[in-house]
């Protein structure tokens, strides 16, 4: 007797419907994680930041120099320009730095140079674009400093901001954090 076997697969309608659910939840999905990805790029940014400010304060005490960060389109030297665009931290071997091009001379020497960060805004206020470290680790700032770092959308929730005190100490505010 001969049994007719039926052949495993799915029907049209079957993977149609499979497609049509995968969309919706890609739908659903899509918003969540985008927000996610944004929040961890301002949140690497921040702490990149931070670390930044830490090694330059570290470097001047254990260097017995006045150590600057600054922002930085060409990774050599100092440029009026946004944060977002990098930043670097250097010996100022000769005390001549105020940010502007050319601050960072034959004497100098650039101890790290980070990258820009994509996809993000930086502010400051009051509006700076380099931090000066003694040899004491004290920062040469006069007044605090906060960095705000925003997504481009201007996603509030997804903002942060590092804030310098006079001493030279930086901390990350998480909440409260308004972009412009």
């Amino acid at each position: 007797m001969y049994v007719q076997r039926r052949h495993g697969g799915f029907t049209l309608l079957e993977l149609l419907l499979l497609l049509g659910m995968i969309g919706v939840l890609a739908m659903v999905g899509l918003p969540s994680l985008m927000d996610t990805l944004e929040r961890m790029n301002v949140n690497s940014a921040s702490r990149t930041f931070t670390s930044a400010l830490s090694l330059a304060r570290s470097e001047a005490v254990k260097r017995g120099r006045d150590v600057v960060v600054c922002a930085s389109t060409n990774g050599t030297d100092c440029a009026v320009s946004s944060w977002a665009s990098g930043w670097i931290v250097f010996i100022d071997a000769n005390g001549d730095a105020d940010g502007a091009t050319g601050s960072v001379d034959a004497g100098d020497t650039i101890i790290r140079v980070f990258d820009q960060r994509s996809g993000l805004a930086v502010t400051t206020a009051p509006a700076t674009n380099l931090l000066t470290y003694d040899n004491r680790g004290f920062g040469r700032m006069g007044s605090l400093r906060t960095f705000t770092i925003c997504p481009l959308d201007g996603t509030a929730a997804n903002a942060r901001q590092v804030e310098v005190s006079v001493a030279g100490r930086a901390r990350v505010i998480t909440t409260g954090v308004a972009c412009s």
